[in-house]
C-alpha cells in the first residue's frame, strides 16, 4: 500500500492530479485488482486480462485521457470502458504500466484543480514515468517473492529440527515402554525410567521455548 501510494503519487504530482489508485495483476496473473489508493474511491472489482479494456492498454501502451473518450470515441477503436470505470465521478486518465511488452498494471488518476492540457509531450512524459513505476513495481514484487521463499526455506529447515527432536524423545520413550512389562520391577530400571521422562520433558520444554522465540 505505501509503496503504491508512492507511484500514485509519483505520476498525480506531475500533473497537479489530487488522487488516483494503482491496480496491478492479482496471484493468479489473470485480473487486475486495486492494490493502493490515495485520495480515491477504493474499488473492490477485478478486471480480466481479456476484457477489451485490458486488451486495449496490452496492445496500444496509450494513455487514455477519459475527458477526450467522451468527446471523440473515435480517437480509442476497440475500446470499452468497464462499468467500475464508468461509476468513479473524478476518474480522468488512465495510465499503463508496462515492462517490455508486458502490462503489470495501471494508474486512474483523478481530475486536476485547474483545466490542463494533455497533448503529446504530457502523453510521453506519462508513458515514461509508467515504465519506471512499472520498473519499481516489478522490483518490489519480485523481492517480496524472494523474501517469501526464504521464509519457506526457514521454516522447512525449522521443522526438519523440530521432527528430528521430536522423534528422538519418542524413540526413547517407545523403547522404555516396550522394557516396562519385563523390568517393571527392577529399582534400577525404575530409577532409569524417572530420568528418561524426566529428560524428554525437559527436551520438549526446550524445544517449545524456542519455537515461542523463534530462535
Amino acid at each position: 500500500q505505501a509503496m503504491g501510494q508512492q507511484v500514485i503519487r509519483g505520476l498525480a504530482d506531475m500533473l497537479e492530479s489530487p488522487a488516483g489508485g494503482l491496480w496491478t495483476r492479482g496471484p493468479n496473473r489473470q485480473a487486475f485488482g486495486q492494490v493502493a489508493r490515495w485520495n480515491f474511491t477504493e474499488c473492490s472489482e477485478i478486471e480480466d486480462d481479456g476484457s477489451a479494456f485490458s486488451r486495449f492498454l496490452i496492445q496500444s501502451g496509450w494513455v487514455i485521457n477519459l475527458e477526450e473518450y467522451a468527446l471523440m470515441p473515435h480517437r480509442y477503436s476497440g475500446l470499452e470502458l468497464p462499468l467500475w470505470l464508468r461509476s468513479i465521478p473524478r476518474a480522468w486518465l488512465i495510465v499503463p504500466l508496462r515492462v517490455d511488452d508486458e502490462l503489470t498494471g495501471f494508474v486512474v488518476l483523478a481530475s486536476p484543480r485547474t483545466k490542463t492540457d494533455v497533448n503529446w509531450e504530457v502523453n510521453d512524459l506519462l508513458k515514461t514515468a509508467g515504465r519506471q513505476a512499472a520498473s519499481f513495481l516489478a522490483q518490489m514484487q519480485a523481492t517480496e517473492t524472494l523474501l517469501e521463499v526464504r521464509k519457506f526455506d526457514a521454516f522447512n529447515r525449522m521443522s526438519a529440527f523440530v521432527v528430528h527432536d521430536l522423534k528422538n524423545i519418542v524413540t526413547q520413550l517407545s523403547l522404555m515402554m516396550k522394557n516396562a512389562k519385563r523390568l517393571q520391577a527392577n529399582p534400577e530400571f525404575q530409577q532409569d525410567m524417572l530420568l528418561t521422562v524426566e529428560n524428554s520433558l525437559d527436551r520438549m520444554r526446550q524445544l517449545m521455548l524456542q519455537l515461542r522465540e523463534g530462535a
